[in-house]
């Protein structure tokens, strides 16, 4: 049988499987007092002790209060609930770990495709450009004229730059675009 209908065939199975586990569940006890449990009632000459009636997943469910999606997208969204806590200097430490750590991928990669070994992958560098080492990889392409030259790459490098300096825009102007985009989600509510 093959990979696919080994598939279907557990899918059937764990269907039809789950029916089964929804049934009564009856506790009885014989005349020896020896304990069985059954999906199908008790034998005879067995007295039922218990019987677990079956489960419903939605009636098991706690009743919580109902607060409309509005009302939480709202409560999410409020500004004074996420305060600015992040310091200067975290930031601009965040930036120089990043550009050195991206610096030193870009010349590890120029230096590994000079001898034809195996490269590190665009997306590591881009993601690692993304998460604030753009610096270091703009001088590193520079210092070792890598990746300068490929279109798609620097397509992708500088869209992280303009991201980058549209979230500065952002919180140099008191996080107005963030609010703007905040109250036009809340009026689409």
């Amino acid at each position: 049988m093959s990979g696919t209908g080994l598939r279907y065939l557990l899918i059937i199975l764990i269907v039809f499987s789950a029916h089964a586990a929804l049934a009564d569940i009856y506790k009885c006890v014989d005349a020896d007092g020896t304990i069985t449990y059954s999906d199908t009632g008790c034998p005879e000459g067995a007295q039922t002790v218990e019987k677990k009636p079956e489960i419903n997943a939605a009636e098991t469910q706690k009743k919580l209060p109902r607060v409309p999606l509005k009302d939480r997208l709202n409560r999410l969204l409020a500004v004074d609930r996420h305060p600015v806590r992040i310091s200067p200097r975290v930031v601009l430490g965040v930036y120089g770990v990043m550009s050195l750590f991206c610096f030193i991928a870009t010349y590890r990669d120029k230096r590994k495709s000079m001898t034809r070994q195996w490269r590190t992958p665009e997306r590591t560098l881009h993601l690692l450009e993304l998460l604030g080492g753009w610096p270091g990889g703009l001088v590193a392409q520079q210092i070792f004229r890598h990746k300068t030259k490929k279109v798609s790459y620097q397509l992708i490098f500088w869209s992280i730059v303009a991201l980058h300096g549209l979230a500065w825009a952002d919180v140099l102007r008191d996080f107005a675009m963030s609010r703007a985009v905040m109250d036009f989600v809340r009026r689409m509510i």
